[in-house]
């Protein structure tokens, strides 16, 4: 009998990282992340109020995060 190949274990983070990060084709990245719904809004409005996507907004928001 054969023994399964030893698979290497992901932390929880790389997990997170892992399945956030699909890529679908030369440079493009699509990303997912759970939010919850109280800081969901705050991204919606600060969007319309800087006339940007929410997208953007989010990505904004997670720059400054990193950087602190």
């Amino acid at each position: 009998m054969k023994a399964k190949p030893t698979r290497k274990e992901l932390t929880p983070k790389e997990q997170v990282i892992k399945e956030a990060m699909k890529i679908d084709s030369g440079e493009t990245v699509t990303m997912t992340f759970k939010v919850p719904k109280e800081l969901q809004q705050g991204y919606k409005m600060e969007a319309l109020k800087s006339g940007e996507s929410m997208t953007d907004a989010f990505i904004k928001h997670m720059k400054a995060y990193i950087k602190n």
